[in-house]
Order: structure tokens, then sequence, then C-alpha cells
């Protein structure tokens, strides 16, 4: 190397170690302005390592371009959150899991051709490779997670009434759960020897993002156009979500007269036909969407499960995905393109075959069938993605900071 090329390069890390302390210091400013500003020679941020600092901006490899701007959109959405140099630190230090771009330089004057990545300008990056840098963080911080406290159930107790007939509730995995919760919250029992089972359902699309948000739940990495790809080439859905034959099986076992499929494409809807069957009195149920903590928890899986294990794995994401999934504004996702033909011819062969059925059907069969929405996304949209993870990393910081000060007092 060239005494001029040392030098450039010496200028480089001592800029970019700058940026890192800026940063640090809550600094929203992207690598562009940073760079561009004038430089004060004997400013702190110019020569960090000059003041005996440690960590990611003052000594060892510089940190990627991917962790740098991971800081500072966290200090542009979470201005607020305690102790951030500390989250900065953690962030600065901690390498994205899974494949991507390696050691992503930063673009900087005059600088020669190199080999491997080239450079990019941080708030250029590929969202993934954000979303990746992330999802580390998130490792690291739900690592420390303590599962000797246990969640508590907000929902008052009541007396369950012995004279209504109890209830089994099986299909769509998240409406199983809110229908659920709202019938238990109403005194109902679940189960029992005279039970009156409930096969939820809707459109085919919200019937597969619920199955996708189980198998993820489960610990699955799998993504949402790989989930089509496999049903269509089985040519059937998931079995937990097979409508007419999971009614047909309970006709089997317990008469068509126990057995009731309910469809319809909310869950204050679905409550209602089920309250109307079992003689209890209905509600709303605030709708829930997972589609972006879905897409984040899939990249996070790997990960963890190779950091703790995969009961802990489990353990973690039961207490946890209140706060992961919180938050998230309603969003839609559609039958991928490629699927979408397909999704419509067996759409119609449940919705034919739920017709038929010897057993009482709530609401119109063709629900199932999916239709084609303009302006729906076929995959989630990274961005949000991004967006909603920024969110889940500052709530998971903050839980740490309260948990470690309340072991203080």
């Amino acid at each position: 190397m060239s005494p001029e090329q040392d030098v450039a390069g010496a200028e480089y890390a001592d800029r970019v170690r700058a940026w890192a302390a800026a940063l640090r210091a809550g600094s929203t400013q992207t690598w562009r302005e940073f760079r561009d500003a004038p430089a004060s020679p004997g400013a702190l941020l110019d020569r960090p390592h000059e003041q005996g600092s440690t960590g990611p901006t003052g000594s060892g490899p510089l940190p990627g371009a991917a962790q740098l701007e991971l800081v500072r959109r966290l200090s542009v959405t979470g201005a607020d959150l305690p102790e951030f140099a500390e989250l900065a630190d953690l962030a600065l230090a901690t390498s994205g899991p899974g494949r991507g771009l390696v050691d992503v330089p930063l673009p900087w004057p005059g600088s020669a051709v190199r080999t491997g990545t080239p450079p990019v300008d941080p708030e250029a990056l590929p969202p993934d490779e954000v979303i990746r840098a992330a999802t580390g963080v998130l490792v690291r911080l739900l690592e420390s997670v303590d599962l000797t406290r246990t969640n508590r159930s907000s929902r008052s107790w009541r007396p369950r009434s012995p004279w209504r007939r109890g209830f089994t509730l099986l299909g769509a995995p998240t409406t199983v759960g809110l229908v659920r919760a709202a019938l238990l919250d109403a005194g109902l029992r679940e189960g029992g020897p005279r039970t009156t089972c409930f096969v939820l359902g809707g459109p085919l699309d919200d019937l597969m993002v619920q199955r996708w948000a189980g198998r993820v739940r489960a610990g699955a990495a799998m993504r949402w156009p790989r989930m089509w790809r496999a049903a269509q080439a089985n040519d059937r859905v998931p079995p937990a979500i097979a409508l007419p034959m999971i009614a047909a099986h309970l006709v089997a076992e317990l008469g068509a007269e126990r057995v009731h499929v309910v469809l319809a494409d909310d869950p204050t809807a679905t409550l209602a036909a089920v309250a109307g069957v079992l003689g209890a009195p209905a509600g709303e149920i605030a709708p829930r969407s997972e589609v972006l903590a879905t897409d984040l928890l899939r990249r996070l899986n790997p990960a963890l499960t190779l950091a703790v294990g995969d009961e802990a794995r489990r353990r973690v994401v039961d207490r946890v995905w209140p706060e992961i999934a919180g938050g998230e504004e309603p969003t839609s996702l559609g039958v991928p393109a490629g699927q979408f033909a397909w999704a419509v011819a067996c759409g119609e062969r449940m919705a034919e075959a739920l017709a038929r059925g010897r057993y009482a059907v709530h609401g119109d069969p063709g629900l199932v069938v999916p239709v084609s929405r303009p302006g729906v996304r076929r995959a989630p949209d990274p961005e949000a993605v991004l967006a909603h993870g920024l969110t889940v990393v500052g709530r998971a910081w903050r839980a740490g900071r309260t948990q470690a000060a309340g072991g203080r007092t």
C-alpha cells in the first residue's frame, strides 16, 4: 500500500468511527451528510481513537454499513430509549445472522477499486440487510429474557355456566384463539362430553396467513411464497386449515348435529355466529394483524434456536410474542401471482365440498375462494418489516432495561 493510500485509509477509518460516535450520541445524520460536512480537526468526534474510547467506535474492526444504518434508524424512531449509547454499542458490535452482504464498506471520495463487497451508502442498503442486522440484535436481547417470570392473563375470572353447551374450536388458528378467549371471558366452558364443535374459516388467503403465522411461531423459517409453492406442489392446503376434511372427520366421530362450520371475514362476525349457536352473548373482537411480526420472527428463528435451543426458543417466543406482534397496523397479504390460479381452483373445490356437507354451515361457502384485490401485496413489504423490527428492538431494549433496574432494587 502506498503512503497516499495508507493516509486515505486512516482518514476513512477516522471518519467512520466519528460517524459511529455521533450516532451513538443520538445523531440522525446520514453518512453522506456527515461525510460531506466540514470536519473540525480538534473535535472529539473527529479523533475518537485519541480519546481513549473503546468498542466499535474507537478501536478494532470498523462497523459495517448495515450496523451503522441500524443505529441511525433506531435514533430516528427511538429517541427516548434509555441508555441509547449502550444499545448503539450492542448494534455496532453485532453481526447480522444468515446469508447476506459481508463487511459492506461506506463510499469514500477517491477510494481505490477493492475486492469484496463494493461500497454502499448505508441509507441505500436493501431493507433486508438492515433487518438482518436488527435480528442479530434481537437475538442478543431475547437470549437474556427472564423465563422465571410468568405472564399472567389479564382476563378476569368468571364462573363457567354449566347449563350452556361446551365448545370446541378448530380451523383458522388466529381466529380460534381470539374467539376462544372471548367465549371463556363470557363464562362458557371448553370441551366436555357433549361439546359443540365449530370449524372456523374465511378466505383461503387469510387462512394461509394464519397457518403461516402458526408455523413460524412453532419455529419454522418458511417464507410466505414457499408455503404456497408447497401447497400447490401437494395440490392441497395444510391439513390444519382443510375445512371440509376437518368437518367430515368430526361428523364421522360425533355426528352432524354437533358440527358447525362458520365462515366469516373477521373475528367479530365469527364470534357472533358461534355465540348465536351456543346461546351466549357476543361482543366486538379487535382484528389482529401478524404479517410483519411473522416475517420478522421467521428471520429470527434459526439464529435464536442456535443461540438458546429449540425448547427455550419456544418458551421465549410464547412469552414475548405479544411484544413482537403488538401494534402492527392491519395488513392484508394476497396469494403470490404464480399460485393464484391454483388457489382459486382449490378454493372452489373447498367451497363445493362445504356446500354439500351434512353439517350446518354459517356464512357463504364462496367466501373461501380467493379474489384479486388491487393494492394487496403478494409478499411482506421489507420496508414495513424493517419499521416494525425497529419498534420491536426498542421494546425489547426498554423491557430489558426495566427488568435490570428492577433487579437492582
